[in-house]
């Protein structure tokens, strides 16, 4: 205990001098609040310890696991013998359902349906069996214990041990952009083309866009990602799939966790979470607060979250959950480089970004309530809304001040039924969101101080969805599953613009676009699932997604202006998979996908402009392969792999560039999509021993890649390793109850490369395309969790 003290107090002396002491001159106007708020957590944590009752009992980590499963041998037994008696109840009401009903049968049926309910209510299976997971779609799930014993600064750390995704870095800490199957990440931040939820609460804006800033992988359970078009599913942007992150729930924390994190170039994380569960609610609250200096020029950043989460047992059939989340981010952003600047000067901050003062300071905040009400054993209604409102302000080449209140509403019934003794899960939902949007733009003056000047531009504009989903999913025979679905969804986008002149500030023109869109998508498959740890299936879906704000008000020259000619988005996903348990140590997942893509949107950066422009690829083609297996080749021993190959060529796409300041076509049929890589390889071997004690070695390999549609500029490929040793352990400390440390080393060969490109305009030559950012050099990262009370 003297060395884990001693430990605790040199941490407390590396806070003061490195946070307290040298925090970087970043006029941040909540950084004294951080810092008290980071104080107060590490106190706590480091308190905890002086407490003498702590050493009066070692742990037994071998005592501790025995007890662990003797609980699990007793909740198996008891959940066998509820299922036992749930089978009987209800094959005792359908006889009784054969039987006139007199009243002696009513009044025993009804005593069977109050026994039905009660059994159903102590195993959640009336849940499950209504609302199980959508069948026939390729999906993944990263559980905690992949996001656990880690620094938890992104979700890199976990969702890229996965086939077909890959994170890219953006401007901020936790901003990147996915990609699935190759599409999703070709604009220079945020997220688009693939929807987001929160614990089932719709974290996509009304407009395509969302942003990892507000979730913290700390907070989360699991995360699930379900790939290929599911437009049919989750309407708009939904093109290359979904992201679900599900947070712990009060009853997984069972008290009060504290986690303190700390790093290379400045980081620091403090974190806690507070849960429980009682009778009728389960209750979780996490509070975050991350800092750092960031490990490249004028990059340091600043951001606070809070998510809290509350589930209300309403009666034994209905419920209530309630969520609100909020992210407060002040970061500086460097500029992308040119090839030249990279080459030299990796980590230096990029021409203008200095003088500019480049940063980001922006809130987000949601506020989500769903109910739900089992309507009969059979039938179940929920209805959602979520306050989704984020507010920016952002000084890049100029002045972006930006408020949009988002308003998303949804209804669903879902209902099990049979056709010929076999089981038919219906689903039926409407929705109804609306987006509202006021933009101004400013002139900045690089004088190192970013002095407001003149406007550009106003814009102010809203966008409707509305819509509906039918899906049918019927058990065709015991070892055979077909689904069969629709979504509608009809679009408006209204945009007032007023443009003035760049220097003056005076009047220059109007630029109004009042557009319509109605898109519909299919979803067909057919599952075959021989046993319980075996499926293969096959897939043809549909997904869709609008044009944004400023795609529609952006010209080829990136300057305000009018765009009518853009045109929604639309691709159809074929896919066969299979996924097979070929060994009770061995796993093995293949996938095989060919996208077809019809107006693809392809944002450029036009260097010179004071926007990104946008226009459609008429045709192009996304295929490949995924490629997951995990083995178990001795006990504690798990070693993982994970394979995507993607190959997208513009089939039909007449690019736009200027040419001495005029629009000219060039014909792009047959080059490669920008920002897509052709292969991805991950490959992790961990272990964990039943003392605690842990660790894992990671590689992975990321190909060369295009960054423009001519595909004569390329960003370089890559191969980064990374090592973790851990350890977690049931404790009897006192107060404490838990306690897990480890130690990370990212990049350790400390390889130079770049962790993203944006697609620049061939308008601009290639040596001045301003496209890379550095990715993260050697890093080391160390850091508790301490579970209390």
């Amino acid at each position: 205990m003297r060395n884990v003290r001693q430990y605790f107090m040199l941490m407390f002396i590396f806070f003061e001098e490195t946070y307290l002491m040298k925090t970087p001159n970043i006029s941040f106007q909540r950084n004294v609040y951080s810092s008290y708020f980071s104080l107060v957590v590490l106190i706590l944590t480091v308190s905890c310890f002086a407490l003498p009752a702590f050493a009066a009992v070692e742990p037994n980590p071998s005592a501790a696991k025995e007890e662990l499963l003797k609980r699990r041998e007793a909740l198996e037994g008891e959940l066998q013998r509820l299922n036992t008696q749930l089978t009987d109840i209800q094959h005792q009401l359908k006889t009784l359902e054969k039987v006139d009903e007199i009243p002696d049968t009513l009044t025993r049926k009804t005593e069977l349906q109050q026994r039905e309910v009660q059994v159903l209510q102590e195993i959640s299976v009336v849940g499950s069996r209504i609302h199980p997971e959508p069948i026939g779609i390729t999906r993944s799930t990263t559980p905690r214990s992949q996001m656990d014993n880690q620094p938890a600064k992104d979700f890199r750390e976990s969702l890229e041990s996965q086939p077909g995704i890959i994170l890219r870095r953006r401007n901020g800490p936790r901003d990147f952009s996915i990609a699935i199957r190759g599409f999703g990440a070709k604009q220079g931040f945020g997220v688009r083309k693939i929807k987001l939820f929160e614990d089932g609460f719709d974290l996509t804006q009304s407009d395509g866009l969302s942003r990892l800033d507000l979730n913290d992988p700390w907070f989360m359970e699991s995360t699930v990602v379900e790939r290929g078009a599911s437009s049919a599913l989750y309407g708009n942007f939904a093109l290359g799939g979904m992201v679900d992150f599900r947070t712990r729930k009060g009853r997984d924390i069972n008290g009060v966790e504290t986690f303190t994190s700390v790093g290379s170039y400045g980081y620091q994380k403090y974190a806690t979470a507070i849960g429980k569960e009682y009778d009728s609610l389960d209750a979780a609250v996490f509070v975050s607060h991350e800092r750092g200096d960031g490990f490249q020029e004028h990059s340091e950043f600043d951001t606070t979250t809070v998510d809290a989460n509350f589930r209300f047992n309403i009666t034994d059939r209905q419920s209530f959950t309630l969520k609100a989340a909020n992210n407060d981010l002040n970061t500086l952003s460097p500029q992308r480089l040119t090839p030249a600047q990279f080459d030299a000067k990796p980590k230096q901050a990029g021409t203008g970004a200095k003088e500019n003062d480049r940063s980001r300071r922006d809130r987000r905040t949601i506020i989500g309530g769903r109910y739900t009400n089992q309507i009969t054993p059979d039938t179940e209604l929920s209805l959602t809304s979520v306050y989704d409102n984020k507010d920016i302000n952002q000084l890049f080449g100029i002045r972006l001040e930006q408020i949009q209140p988002n308003f998303k509403n949804r209804a669903d019934v879902r209902n099990v039924s049979h056709i010929f003794g076999r089981a038919l899960r219906s689903h039926v939902g409407v929705f109804f969101d609306y987006l509202e949007n006021e933009t101004t733009n400013f002139r900045n003056l690089p004088d190192f101080k970013a002095t407001k000047m003149n406007a550009i531009n106003n814009q102010r504009g809203s966008i409707k969805n509305i819509g509906f989903r039918i899906r049918e999913e019927w058990d065709l025979a015991p070892q055979w599953t077909i689904a069969a679905g629709v979504g509608y969804e009809w679009s408006q986008i209204s945009i007032e613009q007023t443009n003035f002149n760049f220097i003056s500030g005076a009047f220059a023109s109007r630029a109004n676009v009042n557009r319509n869109f109605t898109n519909v998508a299919p979803d067909f498959s057919v599952m075959f699932h021989p046993a319980e740890h075996s499926r293969f299936w096959g897939r043809v879906s549909g997904g869709y997604g609008i044009p944004d704000f400023g795609g529609l008000t952006t010209t080829p020259a990136g300057l305000p202006g009018a765009n009518n000619a853009l045109n929604d988005e639309r691709n159809i996903n074929l896919e066969l998979g299979g996924q097979v348990r070929l060994h009770p140590r061995f796993a093995f997942q293949l996938v095989g996908f060919w996208n077809f893509f019809k107006d693809e949107l392809i944002s450029q950066t036009v260097v010179g402009g004071t926007g990104t422009f946008t226009t459609n690829a008429d045709s192009s083609e996304y295929r490949g392969i995924e490629i997951s297996a995990e083995w178990m080749p001795l006990d504690g021993v798990t070693i993982t792999g994970a394979y995507t190959f993607v190959d997208a060529t513009f089939i039909n796409f007449t690019d736009t560039i200027l040419v001495g300041g005029v629009g000219t076509p060039v014909n792009r049929d047959g080059n490669t999509v920008p920002a897509v890589e052709p292969h991805v390889l991950n490959l992790r071997t961990a272990y964990e021993h039943p003392s605690g004690w842990g660790g894992w070695a990671e590689l992975t390999w990321t190909d060369d890649y295009y960054v423009n549609n001519a595909n004569t500029l390329r960003a370089q490929s890559a191969t980064i390793a990374n090592l973790n040793v851990h350890y977690a352990s049931p404790v009897d400390w006192g107060w404490v109850r838990l306690f897990k440390a480890y130690v990370q080393v990212e990049n350790l060969f400390d390889q130079t490369f770049m962790s993203s490109a944006a697609i620049v305009s061939d308008s601009t030559p290639d040596a001045n395309k301003q496209a890379f950012l550095l990715a993260q050099p050697l890093s080391v990262f160390g850091g508790i969790t301490l579970g209390l009370f």
